[in-house]
């Protein structure tokens, strides 16, 4: 029988009971609940197992499910290690995905829907009088509705301490940031529905009625409100203690793999290799020791491969493409000019630099740095290295690449118009480069773009600007991995080109760019003779000799017009 993957499913009783394959991280249970404090939000990217979380703790402290706990976790680390407040709550379930968000009515009216789905499934669940349940759901504010529920809570003899849970707390503000700031700031600003809501949450936590709280969404951008209305808990996203609590390690991505090869032949050392450089790379705080993979990537890779479905053709989870879209809406968010120079630095040396905005303020200027924090916290960007009283953040992985570049591609469509390139022009072009080995037709198409962008606003041109147009038009074909600024031996080339399976190619690059306006025409011979000597110490590095049928060549223009150097 083949191994059952949970993609997708976000239901812990559905994976235990009809035997999924699950990752136990029901030890996490146990640390929050050895730490002091009882109220905790953490923050994690999209599709990382966020809901899955809320659910293995919603079965773990419900009452109702006492008689349920040893089928739930008998076989799970917390069932062995029970701890002291297993199944001793009320559990309060919320859940703000899908808020229509078109305007200000409808997301106040969505929010207000998501609490009443909310209260009314507690007190159907605990056994509220169907008076209190009417009066109480049939409140149009959200903070009124829940502190009424609380307040009959508080007047319950066989009451238990409530424990909310909050799946997607931002969710709804995530997707109006970009395009309605005013509306947004008017929903968490100190009279707002968002500020009240938590406030009501708080007051429930001084009156000893609400126990414990845990929150999860991707951003903090509504922590401000949240904080502001309930100041008391403690943000565990950038804990080490906690950086793998969502996601999986590389001895979790193996317990995967082992079991769907057990049902099929693998190619063990190739699945990890692309898995890795696919999937891998997250860290949520500098000390960690392991980088995470994205598990919703690792489970949609696994499932193609299980099954006798053979190895998947493509890498990139459609539903992970599309999240090209909100790389664009935050790139709206303030100045947007300044906002695609940080894009531009990430395509050209795929690092950046800056600090994490821990609290969003929406009555103070977006920043080039709070950008770098929202990628950060959406899983566009992850941590390299400490940088002063910062860090580097580079892009954790080639998935995360792809968005970026497919995103530059389709602003330049925008703002240049849909023929800057063609794309079977450009896809002859690179067959050439991967089977025959011949570079001039990919040189001629780079030339191409360059005169049809020149003299445009949206495009300025000097030699990192070139790299951005190559770099691009080389992703467009999707036939390589495609490295800019590649790091050996503390030398960097401009942009290297290895196989990306399961695409099969002739032939790898190393290239080197230059470029010079026609105004410093005189400096070609000099500039020519650095950039040959530039490439051939690249070649001579170790790490470079160790790739099969590697070519090099130099693509020099000045102005609008190339030479093509082949070194190798």
């Amino acid at each position: 029988m083949a191994t059952k993957l949970p993609y997708g499913i976000g239901h812990f009783p559905t994976v235990i009971y009809d035997k999924f394959a699950y990752i136990d991280k029901t030890r996490y249970i146990e640390e929050m609940e050895n730490l002091s404090p009882r109220y905790f939000f953490l923050l994690r990217p999209r599709r990382f197992g966020k809901s899955l979380f809320i659910s293995m703790l919603t079965y773990y402290y419900d009452v109702n499910q006492k008689d349920n706990f040893e089928r739930l976790y008998g076989d799970l680390y917390i069932g062995k290690h029970p701890t002291p407040k297993a199944n001793a709550y009320w559990v309060l379930n919320f859940d703000f995905s899908g808020v229509d968000t078109h305007s200000f009515e409808s997301t106040y009216q969505g929010f207000l829907a998501k609490v009443r789905a909310g209260v009314q499934d507690f007190m159907y669940k605990y056994n509220f009088p169907t008076q209190d349940r009417e009066d109480t759901l049939a409140n149009r504010v959200p903070n009124e509705m829940l502190g009424n529920l609380l307040g009959l809570c508080k007047n319950r003899a066989d009451a238990l301490p409530v424990y909310i849970l909050i799946d997607e707390y931002d969710h709804f503000a995530n997707e109006i940031l970009a395009f309605r700031f005013s509306e947004f700031s008017t929903m968490v600003s100190q009279n707002g529905f968002v500020r009240k809501f938590y406030e009501t949450i708080k007051t429930g936590a001084m009156e000893g009625i609400v126990g414990r709280f845990f929150a999860t969404g991707v951003t903090p951008l509504t922590l401000d409100s949240m904080t502001s209305g309930f100041n008391i808990t403690i943000d565990l996203s950038r804990d080490v203690r906690f950086n793998e609590s969502m996601g999986f390690i590389y001895s979790e991505v193996q317990q995967l793999v082992d079991l769907v090869c057990a049902d099929q032949t693998c190619d063990k050392a190739r699945i990890f290799a692309d898995m890795k450089s696919w999937y891998n790379g997250y860290i949520f705080e500098i000390d960690a020791t392991h980088r995470i993979y994205n598990s919703d990537m690792v489970l949609y890779f696994l499932n193609q491969l299980s099954a006798d479905r053979g190895y998947p053709r493509t890498l990139l989870d459609k539903n992970i493409a599309s999240d090209y879209s909100k790389i664009a809406r935050l790139f709206k968010i303030g100045n947007e000019t300044e906002n695609l120079q940080v894009l531009e630095v990430l395509i050209n040396e795929e690092v950046v630099h800056g600090n994490i905005t821990e609290l969003f303020n929406s009555s103070i200027k977006f920043t080039q740095e709070d950008l770098i924090s929202l990628l950060y916290y959406m899983g566009f960007l992850t941590l390299q290295k400490p940088r002063l009283s910062g860090f580097y953040f580079e892009m954790p992985n080639y998935v995360i690449k792809t968005l970026y570049l497919d995103f530059f591609s389709a602003y330049l469509s925008e703002k240049i118009g849909e023929d800057w390139f063609d794309m079977r022009s450009l896809q002859e072009a690179v067959l050439a480069l991967a089977i025959e080995g011949n570079p001039e037709p990919i040189a001629k198409e780079l030339q191409s773009a360059l005169k049809k962008l020149s003299g445009r606003d949206a495009i300025q041109f000097a030699e990192k600007n070139l790299k951005v147009i190559l770099v691009t038009l080389l992703n467009m074909s999707k036939a390589y991995f495609v490295k800019s600024e590649y790091e050996v031996e503390k030398k960097f080339i401009d942009v290297l080109l290895l196989k990306r399976p399961p695409i099969e190619v002739a032939y790898q690059y190393a290239i080197e760019l230059k470029y010079l306006p026609k105004k410093d025409a005189k400096k070609k011979a000099a500039v020519r003779e650095e950039a040959i000597k530039q490439l051939n110490g690249y070649l001579a590095t170790e790490e470079v000799q160790k790739y099969e049928n590697l070519k090099a060549f130099i693509l020099f223009f000045v102005g609008e017009t190339f030479e093509l150097i082949v070194v190798r």
